[in-house]
């Protein structure tokens, strides 16, 4: 991460992908999950990498910086990697941008939606600017992108052999050369 990426990402409304927040406290559980719930949203939302922009005033964009930045890379991944199943992967870097320090968290599309709240059992997601419980329909989506389900192995538990289409079952076997009755 640099000036350059950092002055590009400023340019840009908050969205699914990108969030703004002004500090970033880490000393009560409550702010760990609430880092953890917007990693998440970001990482389950649709499009590529995403980024949390720390020392950012959220409406103006302003560059505010953080203070005494406490926090090594590592704890936040670890932070991540206990409330969020999958683990989100992510990368911290601290930047100078016009005389102030900004910590940024890069998001990375992940292959391994939907990812969860441990704490909690919820699937969040970015709507627009802010952050929400994704709805059954979206979870059944993003277990689709990922390969976790597809129609094909859905279990119907009212379908019977009556509503097999037994023409087309025999033309599917003819041509796998299985034998059948």
């Amino acid at each position: 991460m640099d000036a350059d990426r950092i002055k590009q990402l400023l340019r840009r409304e908050e969205g699914p992908k990108l969030d703004f927040k002004a500090t970033l406290q880490l000393n009560t559980e409550g702010e760990k999950k609430e880092l953890t719930k917007d990693v998440i949203a970001i990482a389950n939302s649709r499009g590529g990498r995403g980024y949390i922009l720390y020392g950012v005033e959220d409406k103006t964009k302003r560059p505010t910086g953080i203070e005494h930045w406490n926090y090594q890379e590592e704890q936040i991944q670890q932070i991540i990697y206990n409330r969020s199943d999958p683990p989100v992967p992510v990368t911290v870097d601290i930047q100078e941008y016009q005389g102030v320090m900004l910590a940024v968290i890069t998001i990375f599309k992940s292959q391994h939606k939907p990812h969860q709240m441990l704490q909690n059992g919820a699937f969040y997601i970015r709507r627009g600017s802010t952050t929400d419980i994704a709805r059954r329909s979206e979870i059944a989506g993003m277990m689709q992108e990922s390969g976790l389900f597809t129609y094909e192995t859905v279990p119907l538990p009212r379908a019977t052999m009556e509503d097999l289409d037994q023409d087309l079952l025999h033309s599917y076997f003819s041509k796998l050369q299985v034998a059948g009755e």
